[in-house]
């Protein structure tokens, strides 16, 4: 398994790579442009040195006189450089003078072909390197008496760029050295505060998240973070609470019917059995209360299976699949139920069995809640973004503290009449969560004393 390195080292790493990159960089840049400029300079020496001789040595020296090259060494030794030598070679090939033989005798007597003719070029010789310089010297008519060549000693140059080499050598290790040192030392700065984070994360856990991380007001990385754990800490701790609550109204939901089975169960055990209209009652009961387990074990199944659902785009006429609802509670509950749709068919992406049940489980709450002659209407409206179903009813309303809570888990907002209304709390749950998987809305309006209107939107795909 490869070990992932710290973010530390990685900054260093980093840091360290990319100071190495803009050192070698700019130790080219700095080695070749001195380098050049170096070298140029020495050309250009040389040069102006040598053209010096070639256009003055004509008019010092008397031509064809039995001493000229008597007069040629004695006037050349103006000139004497000990990085520098120079041959004058007449035109018959013969050498006239000489000047400096710091580095022995050097190649002059060459054969002056026309491509060498006023050329500079770079030559090893004798493990030395120099300039070579071929220039014609001219009388004033323009015509040339003789060849003037020379040696420049580059060695010096070299020299300079040897050290510079090696200057920039060290100067490139001491910055890489110096980069990776500050890029830790800031690092480690700059990460302490998650460190500590990782350190207070690690004193936490899924049942002791009190705890919150510190932070200021402002507007740097560590903050966000710092702000974003808190965040996402009340998240987790609100959900630990509604599913710790949702265990104890389940164990609750569960206990009871439990112990009216269980009563009834030790009733017929101990003597019920013996009176006839004892074991009709126990069984009765036994059976309700069974049925009530079944319900509710089927509503928490339906809550669990929904978080897993694949929705089919197969579109149903709202319009048929709600006013079939309808006609089913007015006939079963003896309901005066009013329905509204001005549309000739309402369609919608949501599919009929679940806008079947969405529909069932608020004509249920509304029945629920309501007494005979209170009135119950459902509306199935198409509009731009989709379908809007409503249901109202004029029935006792909600509490406006309760509004807030009514599609929590077996939430009920009079607990003391949960038995007589038969109802665990699932109802309105259950339909949220199958509203959410269309993307949709359910709202509550109510006031108490006036009525319910519950408004689902199921926007169109």
């Amino acid at each position: 398994m490869r070990t992932r390195l710290s973010i530390k080292w990685r900054v260093s790493l980093i840091s360290i790579g990319t100071i190495a990159g803009i050192t070698v960089l700019f130790t080219l840049f700095i080695y070749f442009s001195l380098s050049k400029w170096m070298m140029e300079q020495q050309d250009h020496a040389a040069l102006t040195s040598t053209q010096h001789i070639a256009l003055a040595y004509p008019g010092n020296i008397e031509q064809g006189s039995n001493n000229s090259n008597d007069k040629s060494q004695s006037w050349l030794s103006q000139f004497a450089s000990k990085n520098q030598t120079f041959y004058i070679i007449g035109l018959n090939g013969k050498t006239i003078a000489t000047l400096g033989n710091a580095f022995g005798v050097l190649p002059h007597s060459i054969g002056l072909t026309h491509a060498q003719k006023g050329t500079l070029t770079h030559v090893v010789e004798r493990g030395h390197s120099f300039v070579r310089i071929i220039l014609p010297s001219r009388s004033e008519s323009g015509d040339t008496v003789a060849w003037v060549i020379s040696y420049a000693s580059t060695d010096v140059v070299q020299a300079y760029i040897t050290a510079l080499v090696r200057v920039l050598i060290f100067g490139s290790l001491l910055a890489l050295i110096l980069a990776g040192l500050s890029g830790y030392v800031m690092s480690f700065v700059a990460l302490r505060p998650i460190t500590d984070i990782i350190r207070r994360m690690h004193h936490m856990d899924a049942f002791s998240i009190k705890g919150r991380l510190p932070h200021d007001s402002g507007r740097d990385e560590i903050a966000e973070l710092a702000k974003t754990f808190n965040e996402m800490l009340d998240r987790i701790r609100k959900t630990i609470e509604k599913q710790n609550e949702f265990i104890a109204d389940a164990s609750h939901e569960f206990r009871s019917p439990l112990t009216v089975i269980e009563g009834y169960t030790n009733l017929l055990d101990r003597w019920g059995k013996d009176d006839p209209a004892v074991t009709e009652r126990s069984i009765g009961a036994i059976k309700k209360e069974a049925a009530r387990l079944r319900r509710l074990t089927n509503g928490l199944l339906q809550l669990a299976s929904l978080a897993n659902v694949q929705l089919e785009s197969t579109p149903c006429d709202a319009k048929r699949v709600v006013e079939e609802v309808v006609l089913q509670f007015s006939e079963v509950f003896q309901r005066n139920i009013a329905f509204e749709c001005s549309d000739v068919s309402v369609m919608t992406e949501m599919q009929s069995e679940h806008l079947h049940q969405v529909t069932a489980i608020l004509l249920q709450n509304a029945v629920k809640h309501t007494s005979e002659g209170q009135g119950i209407s459902v509306r199935a409206v198409r509009q731009k973004s989709g379908l809007l179903l409503a249901v109202e009813d004029k029935g006792e309303g909600i509490d406006p503290e309760h509004l807030p809570h009514v599609f929590d888990r077996f939430y009920r907002s009079d607990r003391a009449r949960s038995r007589s209304t038969e109802g665990f709390g699932l109802g309105l749950a259950i339909a949220k969560e199958i509203v959410g998987l269309y993307q949709g809305t359910i709202q509550v309006v109510s006031e108490r004393g006036k009525g319910t209107v519950f408004s689902v939107t199921i926007p169109a795909r």
